[in-house]
């Protein structure tokens, strides 16, 4: 038996229940309404890049997100900087995200680091427009980069 092969199918088995469960979680709160968001990366112009998809989505209230890092190499964060007061006041169900304080007095709304197969989710309960970015996440002495920027409209 080689070892890599059960180590994939352990993670595969272990992936695939988790973003079951994740996804049960979000239709129970959101009516069996979820949006899928795919974090993946693409090749492009000789080079490599992290990409939302869908970028920009449409939604009705009471409708989950749910993020999930498709790329295998890469550690992601969901970050909503521009209206964190206005979408943590506008969801409920948080899967993942947490209430960050900037130095600067103003709070973000962030998920937790995402890595390879896993996730995190929001299910909205308030119209609005909710810009938001993808980030690597930060360390000890640098700031992440914006990697990827979506918008979520909630009707």
């Amino acid at each position: 038996m080689d070892i890599r092969k059960l180590g994939f199918k352990t993670t595969m088995i272990s992936f695939l229940v988790s973003a079951a469960l994740m996804l049960s979680t979000c239709m129970v709160y959101a009516g069996d309404n979820c949006q899928l968001i795919k974090i993946t990366k693409e090749k492009a112009g000789g080079g490599t890049s992290v990409r939302i998809t869908p970028e920009e989505i449409t939604v009705p209230v009471g409708t989950c997100t749910v993020w999930i890092n498709f790329v295998r190499d890469g550690k992601v964060q969901v970050s909503f900087r521009e209206n964190a007061k206005q979408c943590i006041l506008s969801t409920d169900a948080a899967t993942g995200f947490e209430e960050l304080k900037l130095e600067t007095g103003e709070s973000c709304y962030y998920s937790d680091v995402l890595p390879h197969g896993k996730t995190a989710s929001l299910v909205w309960t308030k119209p609005g427009i909710y810009k938001y970015t993808l980030e690597t996440p930060k360390g000890k002495d640098y700031a992440g980069n914006i990697i990827a920027e979506g918008l979520i409209e909630v009707k």
